[in-house]
């Protein structure tokens, strides 16, 4: 068992409990007219919070899976027509103003905006797997069905927090934290 693991997780988990209790347009105010939940935790230890997440989290809550949705993306696409376009077009293939529409970043969106017209909040985990794609976690935190929606979406960020306070994306990219609050 982690150490961080094992002094944290209460915490973290009943933080974001209490969050999720908030009124909505207080939640809104605190995170800059966002309605996210950035749930940051040791990259190490991802397993260990989304397991935890999965036994804490009531059927309000669906978990959208980045990682099965990138084999979902390839799929669609065919392995051939996947590879010859990231030989081509690289990192734009995954958020494409040429194809908006077909690109890794609109999958992710419509799988967020289907789960909230379900009436559930939407639970992002394996958001490691975005990293060099092109896009970030503010990408999908502005759009406009989590911007609108009466369910805020929480996202499983694996990530640490350096000397001063700010948040890095799997110890690299500094985050984006501008439409959310942040759990840590």
């Amino acid at each position: 068992m982690s150490s961080t693991f094992d002094i944290k997780h209460n915490k973290m988990f009943d933080d974001l409990g209490l969050a999720l209790k908030r009124d909505l347009s207080k939640l809104t105010t605190e995170a800059n007219g966002g309605r996210s939940i950035l749930f940051v935790y040791p990259p190490q230890d991802e397993d260990r919070y989304i397991e935890e997440a999965h036994k804490r989290l009531d059927d309000r809550f669906v978990f959208i899976d980045l990682r099965q949705l990138f084999v979902q993306f390839i799929d669609n696409m065919g392995w051939d027509d996947f590879a010859e376009g990231f030989s081509e077009d690289g990192t734009d293939m995954f958020k494409s103003s040429d194809y908006p529409d077909e690109d890794f970043i609109h999958l992710i969106l419509a799988e967020i905006k289907r789960v909230i017209d379900s009436n559930h909040n939407p639970v992002l985990i394996h958001t490691g797997s975005i990293y060099g794609m092109g896009f970030t976690n503010i990408d999908y935190m502005e759009s406009q069905a989590v911007m609108s929606s009466r369910y805020p979406m929480i996202v499983f960020y694996p990530g640490t927090i350096d000397d001063k306070g700010n948040v890095l994306f799997l110890d690299r990219q500094k985050a984006n934290k501008y439409r959310c609050i942040v759990i840590k």
